[in-house]
């Protein structure tokens, strides 16, 4: 009875152990925000409030960047006095070159009382996915990345264009996020 109890117990354990590991291999996981989040609160206690800016990095040299900010007007910023995160993670400036003409890296550039740029935190994160639903008055997407069994539900967000045709359902499409973990372009196959 005791061996009959105990490799019940196994099996059972080895059962649940294989169902967690399921589950979190499903899971569309985002990269941590706790760099950035850490490191703009040690700005802002050496430099006081920052201004932020967003907008997107439209060309890198070595001197610095080219950024459009969301009312399109562009400027030139030197980034050799501020920290640079790209996807959440510490990394270089050049890192944040455009992926293509026109797929750009968004930015939040922080800036202090002087105008002097402390922080970029630049972002380029997005999933394949097949749509499955789309409700556009709520402005929620219900998508299923190609390499997870576990759908996920996604707002629009602000930076989406009106203008910007919804896919249908059915359709694979690459879907770029912002900060906030919201849908800001969708690139779908012509």
């Amino acid at each position: 009875m005791k061996q009959k109890l105990t490799w019940g117990t196994v099996i059972f354990f080895i059962i649940l152990i294989g169902l967690r590991a399921e589950a979190m291999a499903n899971v569309f996981g985002f990269p941590s925000r706790n760099q950035v989040e850490q490191a703009l609160h040690s700005a802002t206690e050496n430099w006081g409030p920052l201004v932020c800016l967003e907008g997107e990095i439209t060309d890198v040299t070595a001197d610095g960047f080219r950024f459009r900010a969301s009312d399109h007007e562009e400027s030139f910023f030197s980034h050799q006095d501020a920290e640079v995160f790209v996807n959440g993670r510490a990394g270089l400036c050049t890192a944040l070159r455009p992926i293509a003409p026109g797929f750009n890296f968004d930015a939040r550039l922080y800036l202090d009382r002087a105008g002097v740029l402390r922080l970029v935190d630049g972002w380029y994160v997005g999933v394949e996915a097949e749509v499955l639903t789309i409700d556009p008055e709520r402005g929620l997407l219900t998508v299923q990345p190609l390499d997870h069994a576990q759908a996920n539900q996604f707002r629009l967000s602000p930076l989406f264009s009106a203008t910007s045709p919804l896919p249908a359902p059915g359709e694979v499409c690459f879907f770029l996020f912002d900060w906030e973990y919201q849908v800001r372009r969708i690139i779908c196959a012509p």
